[in-house]
């Protein structure tokens, strides 16, 4: 796990469901004709929550850069001063949506290649 990163502590009681991740996520990225309504776009603390659990498992940090540079990517998407607010642009808070929809498909698709390898190695 990385340094300074979210621990299973802080987490406590909550697991890993894919399928929840991946029908969040997929609704965050779903192709539309028009912007949803604004308490759609809002409602990004699902995606928040699946981001957070994710980034604190294992995923193999200190061996792959690739990794590395999805978690910095990770905690500059979370970090507080980045996020949207009530008075931002319904574009703006529409975009950040979306990269978080996007962030979290690829780690969830890293935990998946992480435990379809230790399966395979088990």
């Amino acid at each position: 796990m990385a340094a300074g990163s979210v621990t299973s502590f802080e987490v406590a009681g909550v697991s890993i469901v894919l399928e929840a991740a991946d029908e969040t996520v997929e609704t965050a990225l779903a192709i539309r004709l028009m912007m949803p309504e604004r308490p759609v776009i809002d409602a990004t603390r699902d995606l928040v929550s699946h981001l957070r659990v994710l980034m604190a498992e294992e995923l193999g940090f200190d061996e792959n850069p690739a990794v590395q540079a999805l978690f910095r990517e990770g905690y500059r998407v979370l970090d507080l001063t980045r996020r949207p607010t009530e008075q931002s642009p319904h574009f703006h808070a529409y975009q950040y949506m979306r990269d978080l929809g996007s962030l979290t498909r690829r780690f969830a698709d890293v935990y998946r290649a992480t435990r379809r390898k230790d399966q395979n190695d088990g």
